[in-house]
């Protein structure tokens, strides 16, 4: 075998998967933020347009890290020491809105649960 990979396709197979995943989650941070500022039109625009730039943002830096380490696969054969995972600050950034998510879902639940 010459190349560093089978025919699997694992490094498009892994930008995929992290695109599915921020889709997913910026998703439903956008309708999070939504519900959050369902009591203020300026938070209900506003927080959900962050979360769609947050998750362009996130697209992007995923999409560039994992065509350059395609590229360095292939050119440096099975020698290659970099990192395959995305580098910490997207991992956070993608931690922050799924914490986003977690909290404004708890708000809607127990501020939904007062009022009936």
């Amino acid at each position: 075998m010459t190349s560093p990979w089978d025919a699997g396709l694992q490094p498009e197979r892994a930008e995929l998967a992290w695109r599915r995943t921020v889709l997913a989650v910026t998703a439903g941070t956008v309708v999070a933020a939504r519900y959050l500022g369902q009591s203020h039109p300026v938070l209900g625009l506003l927080l959900p347009v962050l979360a769609l730039g947050g998750g362009l943002v996130l697209l992007g830096v995923g999409t560039v890290r994992f065509r350059r380490l395609d590229a360095r696969l292939r050119a440096a054969g099975r020698e290659t020491s970099d990192a395959v995972a995305p580098g910490g600050a997207a991992l956070g950034v993608l931690a922050a809105m799924s914490l986003l998510i977690a909290v404004t879902s708890a708000v809607f639940v127990v501020v939904t649960a007062l009022r009936q």
